[in-house]
């Protein structure tokens, strides 16, 4: 066997289970046994670009971490960045601002490489991350993503883009778990006749290959090969390191190595990775294996829909990750969107207000509903939230498929009536529903995942499937006379739904409503600061 290099990357391909929760006494435990092992390179962690900082240790992994661990002095670690993460969302190249961010000019010096993980297109966006990183004495390594369906010609260019580069390797990532041996020499192939640095393989199990690939790998010249702890990793895991240490004389399973192994298929037992039928089925689909992970971990999707909901994502164009096309496959029927509610007949010159769940309502309700009573107001609340006293809810509008889902048990005993995207559910979710026909409308809607937006009378297309929108879209193609909106202000920092409603907001404001929208209660919103 040629000579290869391990790069153990569990505490950060790991984190797909865990939320990166690894604490200290773990890491130090890792360091420590992975050198007793005589691997050399570790990547501790990726270091995201998220300012909610909502996740563990290692989904960050600051320079306080690493400047309090003992690192090992064989060791030499590393982090990864997510190129989205880098590019800015408007002008469509590297950030400096999140540069200076992730690489300040304190940068723990004990950070001895960084591997940018990227798509084919956004490789020819990083030119300025090239040269901000010359600064540091950090080796930069380029992870490929989802490269068993990359054509050899792109790989090619990347090489020509990359060759003056100052990067010192160039990973192949099997993102999607479905790297053939014949995909795997021709792409081997064009890199050796297009690049003259060192090769990186990161293989994904999903179909049982990761052990045979890297095994190949290495034979044909890749000098770097990721591995984790048990496969520690997103969706089925990666390539095993007590099983690739095992073809090299240099590596070594000593009695710590074993110790913090056992400690990692305790956490296996739990959060339950590798390879299953699902998983190669999805590989074989193209599907990105995080789909997999998150219908075999969530109890709201059952086992007998698993092969449906697998079929369904195959025909939406699944290789990349969007949890939106998940539940357009899981709960909503294909086809065009459609609806039998006659929206004019039901709120056309209506003075509307839409209430949320945010705490500033709470506080303000007494006002709130002599206004209501005052102005005769017409009020839409949002799913089955307890806002105001339900005598002065006129119609309630929900869409989102896990709240209809959780909500179900009341809609027998609803007093008034909701407008839901009832034609567009499955037939599972309507049965289940146990609703009066009487006591509902049916306005459609279909989820987009390409965050495109279209109101019509009878539908509304959506790029979120959150009932605010939902609600203006009916309010919209209503023709409502005014909206006001009130309770949209009890978001804290680790709530993802907040960029998404001002995005919504901000569409409505500028497509439809210019000044007819206002705001009854404070509001974070930027958009509605009037």
């Amino acid at each position: 066997m040629k000579k290869f290099e391990i790069l153990d990357c569990t505490l950060r391909d790991g984190g797909y289970y865990n939320n990166w929760n690894f604490d200290k006494k773990t890491i130090q435990e890792y360091l420590e046994a992975i050198s007793r092992s005589q691997i050399k390179f570790v990547e501790l962690g990726f270091r995201f670009n998220d300012t909610n900082k909502n996740k563990g240790l290692t989904a960050y992994t600051e320079d306080k971490l690493i400047n309090k661990l003992n690192i090992p002095n064989n060791i030499r670690i590393g982090i990864m960045i997510n190129a989205s993460d880098l590019l800015s969302e408007y002008k469509n190249k590297v950030s400096l601002k999140v540069l200076k961010r992730i690489f300040p000019s304190s940068i723990s010096k004990k950070i001895y490489f960084v591997r940018i993980a990227c798509h084919h297109e956004e490789v020819f966006k990083l030119n300025i991350l090239f040269n901000y990183l010359k600064k540091f004495n950090i080796r930069v390594f380029i992870n490929i993503m989802q490269i068993s369906e990359l054509e050899e010609n792109k790989l090619s260019q990347i090489c020509g883009f990359l060759k003056n580069k100052k990067v010192y390797a160039l990973y192949l990532a099997d993102s999607l778990g479905a790297l053939t041996l014949k995909k795997m020499k021709n792409l081997i192939k064009t890199l050796k006749q297009y690049w003259d640095k060192e090769i990186g393989l990161h293989a994904h199990d999903n179909l049982k290959f990761a052990l045979k690939n890297s095994i190949f790998a290495i034979q044909n010249g890749v000098h770097w090969i990721d591995s984790t702890l048990t496969g520690m990793g997103r969706g089925p895991g990666n390539l095993k390191t007590e099983e690739i240490i095992k073809f090299s004389s240099i590596y070594k399973e000593v009695k710590e190595f074993k110790f913090i192994v056992k400690k990692f298929n305790k956490l296996k037992k739990i959060y339950g990775w590798g390879t299953n039928i699902y998983y190669e089925m999805a590989a074989k689909r193209k599907i990105h294996p995080t789909y997999i992970q998150k219908i075999l971990s969530d109890s709201r999707y059952k086992k007998n829909d698993y092969i449906k909901i697998i079929k369904e994502l195959s025909k939406s164009g699944s290789s990349k990750f969007n949890p939106y096309n998940l539940i357009n496959s899981a709960y909503f029927i294909s086809g065009k969107p459609q609806g039998n509610l006659n929206s004019l007949k039901l709120l056309k010159n209506k003075d509307i207000l839409i209430v949320g769940p945010g705490k500033n309502l709470s506080v303000n309700f007494k006002k709130i509903e002599n206004f209501i009573k005052i102005k005769k107001l017409f009020v839409i609340g949002l799913n089955l939230h307890p806002s105001l006293k339900e005598k002065l809810i006129d119609l309630r509008v929900s869409c989102h498929p896990f709240r209809i889902m959780s909500d179900k048990i009341k809609y027998s005993k609803l007093k008034t009536k909701i407008v839901i995207p009832y034609s567009m559910l499955n037939k599972t979710l309507r049965k289940s529903l146990n609703i009066k026909k009487n006591f509902y409308y049916d306005y459609g809607f279909k989820l987009d995942p390409k965050k495109k937006y279209l109101i019509k009378k009878n539908f509304c297309s959506l790029p979120f499937p959150l009932a605010i929108g939902y609600a203006l879209s009916l309010s919209v193609t209503g023709q409502a006379k005014s909206i006001s909106v009130a309770g949209f202000d009890g978001y804290d920092k680790s709530d993802t739904d907040q960029d998404e409603t001002e995005e919504i907001f901000n569409y409505f404001k500028n497509k439809y409503l210019k000044n007819k929208i206002k705001s009854l209660t404070k509001t974070k919103f930027k958009s509605l600061n009037y």
